[in-house]
């Protein structure tokens, strides 16, 4: 009996050091952040002190209230270019800092990718979105009322999302999207298409097969050559089983204590969840968009109409294909998504008639809220080159 309590002890021990990783970062001995690190690619030089001054006070103010573990964001404006700052710790046992090239997660940011990667294939006139699914997958399930690729893009399809945060920590590993979605087909589908907002990285899974189905391409090499290569996002990649040197570690907040997260396998949600990046690259992303680089105006014009949006009606800022859209009573339209999962709370936004682009990665899961109030002073910054005020 003595030795089964010694144990479990040690099995109970075991799990807490893995956890807390109290080696050299720990609640009761926690190391003074690093200094910001900035990457500067700006060219506009009136008011680039004030800009650069407020970046840094903003991110080490975020730290010092620890609200982070390790955070890089940063904005492009339009006409003037980008600046990236990061602070705090990529690897909390190593004590490494988190840089402005550190790779993250970066969750459901995903979907607003395989979104225009839908509309390329709609713009060349591959897909056409109103048609029913089984057009292009002849496996997914009959509902009472036809499915489309709208439905999908918008998250009014009927198909489900995690039953639980359980649910969405994901172990097991899928060799190929037809798998994936073999998987989700088993769920069913919750209500009949168009009735009911559901929000699904699941539907956006289906959608990665229609990309795969339509171009014959995986859909990885599909949005390296057609999106990532075209927008110069040369750091963002599939996460796989491959260990980037530059990329974070995985944690949640948890109150006040970081810890370790064990891996959760992205392959079930790889359309809709599964990219790893950085902020810079984000940033070029959000610069091809307004570029209409990657589609044309006339098309991101239909992905972000939400005057037929369900999301209101759930409490959410209206969704259109792809995209969360607010209209900002100072700042005009804006489209934006979160993404959080275990290792990363994101927020990405575009500031449409402002032609700023603004992101926050950080690589805690439970975060989602300072990631979004730091990406909203980030996109401020980049609105306003003069702007200037106390660190919060």
């Amino acid at each position: 009996m003595k030795k089964i309590v010694l144990i479990t002890l040690a099995l109970i021990a075991g799990v807490i050091l893995w956890l807390l990783e109290p080696y050299r970062y720990n609640p009761f001995c926690k190391p003074d952040p690093p200094t910001v690190k900035t990457s500067i690619d700006y060219h506009c030089q009136t008011g680039l002190e004030k800009i650069l001054y407020r970046a840094e006070s903003v991110m080490a103010q975020y730290m010092l209230s620890e609200d982070f573990l390790g955070v890089s964001a940063g904005f492009y404006k339009n006409g003037c270019g980008s600046l990236t700052a990061a602070i705090g710790f990529s690897d909390k046992r190593n004590l490494i800092e988190f840089k402005p090239t550190t790779i993250t997660r970066i969750a459901s940011i995903t979907k607003p990718m395989t979104a225009i990667a839908i509309m390329q294939l709609y713009e060349a006139g591959k897909v056409d979105i109103d048609a029913s699914i089984q057009t292009y997958l002849p496996r997914f399930p009959h509902g009472l009322k036809t499915v489309t690729i709208r439905h999908l893009l918008s998250h009014t399809s009927g198909v489900g999302h995690y039953k639980s945060k359980l649910d969405a920590m994901s172990f097991s590993h899928y060799d190929s999207l037809k798998q994936a979605t073999e998987e989700i087909y088993k769920r069913g589908l919750l209500s009949p298409a168009g009735e009911q907002f559901i929000y699904s990285s699941f539907g956006y899974t289906v959608l990665g097969e229609v990309i795969e189905s339509v171009t014959k391409q995986s859909f990885e090499a599909y949005l390296q050559e057609y999106i990532w290569q075209k927008a110069g996002m040369d750091n963002t990649s599939l996460e796989k089983s491959q260990i980037l040197q530059n990329k974070s570690r995985l944690y949640i907040k948890v109150d006040d204590i970081f810890v370790r997260s064990p891996y959760t396998d992205l392959s079930l949600i790889y359309p809709g969840g599964g990219v790893q990046s950085t902020a810079q690259d984000l940033l070029n992303f959000g610069n091809a968009i307004l570029e209409n680089k990657l589609v044309s105006k006339s098309t991101l014009d239909m992905m972000t109409d939400v005057r037929n949006s369900l999301a209101p009606e759930v409490g959410d800022d209206p969704y259109g294909l792809g995209w969360s859209v607010l209209e900002h009573p100072e700042y005009g339209k804006i489209i934006s998504h979160s993404g959080a999962q275990p290792g990363v709370s994101g927020q990405f936004l575009i500031f449409l008639d402002k032609e700023v682009v603004a992101v926050a990665l950080s690589n805690a899961f439970g975060t989602k809220n300072s990631v979004r109030s730091l990406a909203l002073i980030m996109g401020e910054l980049g609105i306003k080159a003069h702007y200037e005020s106390e660190p919060r």
